[in-house]
C-alpha cells in the first residue's frame, strides 16, 4: 500500500514539472513552424501578383512571340518557385506525421480520457498541419494555373504563326495601271540606253571591239591549250587504270573543272582591259 501511494506521487510531480518544459517545446516549435508558414504564404502572394501581372500581358494585342517566349520562361520560373515552396514543408510535415503516430488514435467514447498534455499536443498538431496543408495548396493551385498559361501561350504562338504565314497582303497599289506605267518607262529607258551604246560602238568602234574581242579570245584559248598540253596527264583520267583511288578521281575533276575556269576568267578580265584601252 505505501509503495503504491509512493509510485502515484511521483507520478504527478513528473506531470507536474514536465508540463513546462513540453509547453516550451511546443511553443519553440509552434514559433519556428509559425514563422515558415509566414515566409511561404509571403512567397506564394508575391508569386501570384507576378502571375497576374504576366496573365495581363498576355491579353495585350500586340502582343509579339519574343513577347511571349519571354513571359513563358518567367512562368515557367514561377512554377518552380511554387514548388520549391511547397517542398520547403516536406521534413516539418514528415515529423508531424511521426509524431501524430507516436501520440496514437484519441480514445473511443467510453474509454477513459487521455492525459490533457496529450490531447493538447495532438491538437496543436493537427493545427499546425492544417496550416501547412493550405499553403502547399496555395502553391499547387498556383503551380497548375501557370501550367494552363504555359499551355495558353503554346496556342498563342501557334495561332499567331499561322496568322503570319497566310496573312493577306494588299496588292492593288503593285499592280495598279500606275506600276504598269512606271515598269515600262523604266523598261524603254534600259532599251534606249543599251541600243545607242551598241549604234554607237558597232558605227564608231567596231574595229576596235572586234580587235579586242579576238585578243582576249586567243589568250585564252593559249591558257586552255597550253594548260592541257602542259598539265593534261593531271587532269585526264588513265584509261589503263581500272579501279582508280578516290583521290586520283578527285584531283581529275578538280584540275579538270579548274583549268576551263581560269581559261573563262582570263577571257573576261582581258576583254574589259581592251575595251577600255581601245
Amino acid at each position: 500500500m505505501f509503495f503504491r501511494l509512493l509510485r502515484l506521487i511521483l507520478v504527478v510531480i513528473v506531470a507536474v514539472l514536465g508540463q513546462p518544459v513540453f509547453d516550451a517545446s511546443a511553443q519553440a516549435i509552434g514559433h519556428g513552424s509559425a514563422q515558415l508558414i509566414a515566409d511561404q504564404t509571403k512567397v506564394i502572394q508575391d508569386l501570384t501578383a507576378k502571375t497576374d501581372g504576366l496573365e495581363k500581358r498576355l491579353g495585350d494585342p500586340d502582343q509579339d512571340d519574343a513577347g511571349l517566349v519571354d513571359i513563358r520562361l518567367q512562368l515557367e520560373d514561377i512554377s518552380r518557385a511554387a514548388l520549391t515552396s511547397a517542398l520547403a514543408f516536406r521534413q516539418r510535415l514528415n515529423d508531424i506525421n511521426a509524431r501524430v503516430e507516436v501520440l496514437g488514435p484519441p480514445p473511443a467514447q467510453g474509454q477513459p480520457p487521455e492525459p490533457a498534455i496529450v490531447s493538447n499536443e495532438r491538437s496543436a498538431l493537427v493545427s499546425e498541419k492544417a496550416e501547412i496543408n493550405a499553403v502547399v495548396a496555395s502553391a499547387q493551385n498556383l503551380s497548375v494555373r501557370v501550367n494552363g498559361l504555359v499551355d495558353k501561350i503554346s496556342v498563342m504562338r501557334s495561332e499567331l504563326f499561322r496568322s503570319v504565314i497566310t496573312k493577306h497582303y494588299d496588292l492593288n497599289d503593285a499592280l495598279s495601271p500606275q506600276a504598269f506605267s512606271d515598269a515600262h518607262d523604266q523598261i524603254s529607258g534600259l532599251y534606249k540606253a543599251v541600243s545607242s551604246w551598241l549604234s554607237f560602238a558597232l558605227k564608231f568602234k567596231f574595229q576596235a571591239i572586234l580587235a579586242a574581242t579576238l585578243m582576249a579570245l586567243a589568250l585564252a584559248a593559249v591558257l586552255l591549250i597550253g594548260g592541257r598540253r602542259l598539265f593534261g596527264r593531271i587532269f585526264e583520267a588513265d584509261p589503263t587504270v581500272e579501279e582508280p583511288s578516290y583521290l586520283s578521281r578527285l584531283s581529275v575533276a578538280f584540275w579538270s573543272t579548274l583549268l576551263p575556269t581560269l581559261a573563262l576568267g582570263v577571257f573576261f578580265a582581258s576583254a574589259v582591259f581592251f575595251f577600255n584601252y581601245y
